[in-house]
């Protein structure tokens, strides 16, 4: 009779230990909630391909090598509460990309990023001082710094072009913007609608870049013939209208 009333005990022991196994999920693996970023470049509405020949507003044809730009200061915005979701990100843009940032499970109404590098970021700054894996770091900054400016390239436009307009005519000439200097940053502001993140919840926005935004807005179009280098301080009235027309080129879907 012992016996019986000790296998009675140790199986129910035994069964509680196993029921409440099953019911607990591991306390230590924390539920993500995320932001998604998409941003997509295109040209003339289709997708942008460093294989293709584009014509700008003069005629001239141009191809598309490299464009990187930096994001920063992006914020969620819930009426006068703003949350601060990823400080710097460096973007290389020759096809959809997409920036995944954990966040805390909130509401919004609205995003915010910077294109460049904020001031108290930018100048007088070593970017020795960062770890590897911060875009802002000698090695994460991938060649967007300059030593001899003491401050971050915001963006670099690269490509070939060719000015007689004639079809498969070769591209022998280069033009490249290197846009960078604090009176060239720039904070663009997307209404997204009434956004509420749970725990776990996840959101995906997809960011238009239209490329020919940026040789083709109409109140400011580039000609390569006039206008195809600018590192900034060797020419800082196209620096700045590069600038401006690459910022045009953001639509939130």
């Amino acid at each position: 009779m012992k016996m019986k009333i000790v296998n009675n005990y140790f199986f129910v022991v035994m069964l509680g230990l196993l029921l409440a196994s099953c019911g607990e999920e591991n306390p230590s693996t924390p539920v993500e909630t995320k932001v998604h970023l998409k941003f997509v470049p295109t040209y003339n509405g289709q997708a942008l391909s460093i294989d293709s020949v584009y014509t700008n507003s003069f005629g001239q044809q141009l191809r598309v090598e490299n464009i990187q730009f930096y994001l920063s200061n992006i914020y969620a915005h819930n009426g006068a509460d703003s949350t601060l979701l990823k400080q710097a990100f460096l973007l290389t843009l020759l096809e959809p990309q997409t920036l995944s940032l954990n966040v805390s499970p909130q509401s919004f109404s609205s995003l915010s990023f910077g294109v460049g590098v904020p001031g108290n970021l930018n100048k007088n700054v070593d970017p020795s001082q960062y770890a590897n894996s911060n875009p802002l770091s000698v090695q994460g900054s991938n060649g967007m710094f300059w030593y001899w400016n003491t401050g971050y390239i915001f963006v670099k436009v690269e490509g070939r072009y060719e000015l007689t307009g004639t079809p498969n005519a070769p591209l022998m000439d280069s033009y490249s913007f290197h846009m960078g200097d604090d009176p060239l940053y720039r904070v663009l502001h997307f209404n997204t609608g009434s956004v509420s993140l749970a725990e776990g919840d996840a959101r995906t926005f997809n960011i238009e870049v239209a490329v020919d935004s940026v040789f083709n807005r109409p109140a400011d179009p580039i000609d390569l013939s006039i206008d195809n280098l600018t590192h900034t301080t060797s020419n800082f009235p196209l620096a700045e209208r590069m600038t401006n027309n690459f910022v045009t080129a953001f639509h939130l879907q």
